[in-house]
């Protein structure tokens, strides 16, 4: 706001109307928000019939990886043949600087400085110039909810509801059926009477059975397990895009993904009361399915081509029982696609790490910057920027962000020093290469938390993390500046030499990159679920003996990383930095899969998919397939685009 000092009365009330025209500016439904991006040229028009088996997805993964336009099917074809009369919108969010318009900010950071401004405000600031305290005022006021007797959100009821004629799309070959992968899951405390909003893929069933996917870490999961008898549970579709932003976004237990709706958009949340439980659900919304889940019943859910770029098996997951489904006069449908990143959902991800930094360096004064790259699945990698007045300080700050909120499911953090351009992935290469000492920098912590859709993880919910301190070593620390010396330029083709090695490149002086192809093993179109102790014994050695190999070359002896993936990441591909960033952390695991030389001086990071197996070192349980579109269908898809954009 701009200073007043000076103004009179009347200036002054006009600066303060125009503060608060500016703080409202949130999307009030998601046609509107629709309606802004067609009128930029970023909304895509399907007037055609298109169906919702794999087509719709289709065309919204290869949107995404053009960084194309959102995309509306207008006639979305249900699995009978029949045309759903709702229109079905994906790709909503499939770039950053679409991401931000929904966001209605130029940065995400905006957000989580207004909430920093609310966690400490400048008091003695205010106190001298007290109507710099009126923005601050009006957004504390935007955070609480406004209960409305009905909501547009109810405006039409549905006589009998059926989930299957909405149009929800099945996206990948192997997926177990349709998918709702963008809805808002209400539930209630038992105990407290608060409500959670959270985003839990949840699989269609049948006309009123629907799979809730909530993990044991997920509030939904609590209140679940609390709950003695029937628990209200409501599904809402569309709505505001700061809703939508709300549910995924990690909140402190003292802040409601209501609250926080508000806070984004300036205005306080409508909420109204469902018309089959008493429920509180966000007014403005799309659609809403009303039901409810009874204790300890659960039905077998997925598989479904999860953000890992992999499948997520069956499991058994709660059944919710429809009771209605109201709708907005004239509603859409938003649903996402997650897969092999980049995926629309990884610039969600990166906006909630870019809003929530100020609050993270707000509780943990150390940190400078956070960078969760999109391609690797986000709970794999996080890159840190620390202060350090002190040796071991960036270590300190690692393990103090691994106790924060769902960074608690990271397996690897990379701590940076407060200089360093944490999102040029080149920059994370460079120092790997000159300023870490692999017996010194390395930090395995055995036995921690582990994301429920980490398919790597020896145990479900349990694996290793990693902490890699590639910081410049302060006064006092006994670990001294490395000499980097690098390798022979002989070594690419000795090693390329050696029998099992497909490709081999040199990403910097000490780091090097192999594929190879193990016999028997899985395959990216093919899931493995039962053990073959023979067959991973066979690849266990064949691994020991590539890596031996290698480490026995003259020209090695001052390799430090070796890095070794499959052969699909074909390290000539246009995209091959991308490929092999995916591969190497969302194909790896921390406690298996780091293999040491002698003096531990050099790793080998192994990122190939492993054979399933009891007996070796560390389990390796179901290994999923990748999730990959019929060619064909990409073909045809990506000949039609081509004509289109």
């Amino acid at each position: 706001m701009k200073e007043t000092v000076g103004l009179s009365s009347s200036e002054r009330a006009n600066l303060l109307m125009l503060e608060a025209t500016r703080m409202d500016m949130g999307w009030r439904s998601l046609d509107e928000f629709m309606r802004a991006l067609e009128k930029r040229g970023e909304l895509l028009r399907v007037s055609h019939p298109v169906d919702l088996k794999f087509e719709a997805g289709c065309i919204a993964d290869r949107l995404v990886k053009r960084g194309g336009p959102a995309v509306i099917f207008d006639q979305p074809r249900l699995s009978d043949g029949d045309i759903s009369r709702f229109p079905l919108v994906m790709n909503l969010f499939g770039t950053r600087e679409r991401t931000n318009l929904a966001l209605g900010v130029e940065k995400p950071k905006e957000i989580g400085e207004m909430m920093v401004g609310l966690m400490k405000p400048d008091i003695g600031e205010i106190l001298k110039k007290p109507w710099k305290g009126i923005g601050l005022l009006r957004q504390g006021i935007s955070m609480a909810p406004r209960r409305v007797s009905k909501g547009k959100c109810q405006q039409i009821r549905i006589e009998d509801p059926d989930v299957t004629k909405l149009p929800i799309p099945t996206t990948w070959p192997q997926d177990g059926g349709p998918f709702m992968t963008l809805p808002l899951v209400v539930t209630r405390d038992p105990l407290t009477g608060t409500h959670n909003m959270g985003m839990y893929r949840s699989q269609v069933f049948g006309p009123k059975e629907v799979g809730l996917h909530w993990q044991k870490h997920k509030h939904g999961a609590d209140h679940a397990e609390s709950s003695r008898e029937r628990m209200p549970v409501a599904i809402c579709l569309g709505g505001p895009p700061q809703v939508i932003f709300s549910s995924i976004s990690p909140l402190p237990d003292n802040l409601s993904e209501y609250e926080f709706a508000g806070l984004i958009s300036g205005r306080r949340l409508k909420i109204s009361k469902c018309v089959s439980n008493d429920l509180w659900i966000p007014a403005e919304c799309d659609f809403v399915i009303e039901g409810y889940t009874v204790p300890g019943e659960t039905r077998l859910e997925g598989p479904f081509g999860d953000h890992f770029g992999h499948y997520s098996l069956e499991d058994h997951y709660p059944v919710m029982h429809v009771t209605a489904i109201t709708h907005r006069k004239d509603p859409a449908v938003p649903m996402t696609i997650v897969g092999i990143p980049p995926m629309e959902d990884g610039y969600l991800g990166e906006a909630i790490g870019d809003a929530l930094l100020p609050v993270l360096k707000f509780q943990h004064r150390d940190v400078i910057d956070t960078f969760l790259p999109l391609e690797t699945g986000f709970h794999n990698l996080a890159i840190i920027s620390s202060k350090q007045r002190f040796p071991r300080q960036a270590r300190k700050t690692a393990l103090g962000l691994l106790g924060a909120g769902q960074m608690m499911f990271l397996k690897v953090i990379v701590v940076v020093d407060d200089n360093h351009p944490v999102k040029d992935l080149d920059a994370l290469l460079d120092v790997l290469d000159n300023k870490v000492v692999i017996d010194k920098d390395i930090i395995i912590l055995e036995g921690m938390v582990a994301d429920s859709l980490a398919h790597t993880s020896p145990w479900e919910n349990i694996h290793d993390k990693l902490i890699i301190d590639a910081t410049e070593p302060v006064a006092g620390d006994p670990i001294k500046n490395i000499e980097n010396k690098g390798v022979a330029e002989s070594l690419e083709i000795s090693v390329s030499a050696i029998e099992g090695v497909i490709q081999s490149r040199m990403l910097r002086p000490s780091i090097m990159v192999i594929t190879t192809e193990a016999e028997g093993g899985p395959k990216p179109e093919i899931s493995m679920e039962e053990p073959n102790e023979k067959l991973a014994l066979n690849q266990r050695e064949r691994m020991s003996k590539i890596i031996d190999s290698i480490w026995s070359l003259e020209s090695s002896k001052d390799l430090k990383w070796l890095f070794i993936t499959d052969s699909d990441a074909n390290l000539e591909a246009e995209d091959w930095k991308r490929r092999l960033l995916w591969q190497l952390f969302c194909r790896f695991d921390v406690g298996r899969d780091l293999h040491f030389d002698g003096d531990r001086t050099r790793v080998a990071w192994d990122a190939t998919a492993p054979i399933p197996s009891s007996e070796g070192p560390l389990p390796v349980r179901r290994w999923p397939a990748v999730t990959l579109h019929d060619p064909e269908l990409v073909r045809r898809v990506d000949a039609w685009l081509s004509e289109r954009l």
